[in-house]
């Protein structure tokens, strides 16, 4: 099996579906390969795993796990990478933000590409695309993200907390093998983790839509985000995250 596609979810019984259907559709007619879609529900309190369960009597690629309590985006990721059988694994959002064609580009681009570990996809570098954007709020929030974690850990890659990443599974098995952020910047975290353990990590832009629906609340998450910082900041500082190195 080529590819393997973790998709984290929680109360998503209503976006999920249309995400699942469009991805079905896509790589149906644009991919010949063997693949898996792995929808990891983080306890959802809706229909998520009853919605997944049925489609997955259309759709025998989809695999399901299940969770009864919620522990966070980042722990239930870590799960669903280790769960993937795929040769490649690719992260996404359970609602679709990033376009499907973007799939196949990728895995493209590692097949053509010995040079690159991990491919992140960014909203803000040359050719990427922003569909639908975020309201005012959320826009300044994520550039002030930005500038604070440029000025505090040096990265030169933008768009950090994009949820749409690849990765051959064992670099992705050792990634997450130190990740601990259970917090939206638990996806910054992958790729500072990446970039301590030497693997080679590049942006490729993506075409993003802003969904109205979401439940994130930017100020809050802003504030559990800029802890994490601090979080991920004091494991470096304690080696955390190059222990046990065997690159």
């Amino acid at each position: 099996m080529e590819l393997s596609i973790v998709i984290p979810a929680y109360n998503e019984e209503k976006r999920l579906p249309r995400t699942l259907e469009r991805i079905f559709s896509y790589l149906g007619t644009h991919y010949r390969g063997a693949y898996e879609v792995v929808v990891v529900d983080d306890g959802s309190q809706d229909r998520t795993s009853e919605v997944v369960g049925q489609l997955a009597a259309s759709y025998p690629q989809l695999r399901l796990i299940t969770f009864e309590r919620n522990r966070g985006r980042g722990v239930v990721v870590r799960d669903g990478i280790f769960a993937a059988r795929g040769e490649f694994v690719l992260e996404a959002d359970a609602d679709g933000s990033v376009g499907e064609e973007a799939i196949v580009r990728f895995l493209d681009y590692f097949r053509t590409h010995r040079d690159v570990d991990m491919l992140t996809g960014s909203r803000t570098i040359q050719g990427a695309r922003v569909i639908v954007p975020q309201p005012w709020l959320r826009v300044a929030l994520g550039w002030a993200f930005i500038l604070l974690t440029r000025i505090m850990f040096g990265w030169p890659l933008y768009d950090r907390i994009n949820g749409f990443k690849m990765f051959p599974r064992n670099v992705a098995r050792d990634i997450f093998s130190f990740t601990r952020e259970s917090s939206f910047f638990g996806e910054a975290e992958v790729v500072y983790v990446a970039e301590r353990r030497g693997w080679r990590v590049k942006e490729l832009p993506v075409d993003w839509s802003d969904n109205r629906d979401s439940r994130i609340r930017p100020l809050r998450e802003s504030w559990r985000s800029f802890w994490g910082m601090f979080r991920v900041l004091w494991r470096d500082w304690h080696g955390v995250y190059t222990s046990n190195q065997t690159r």
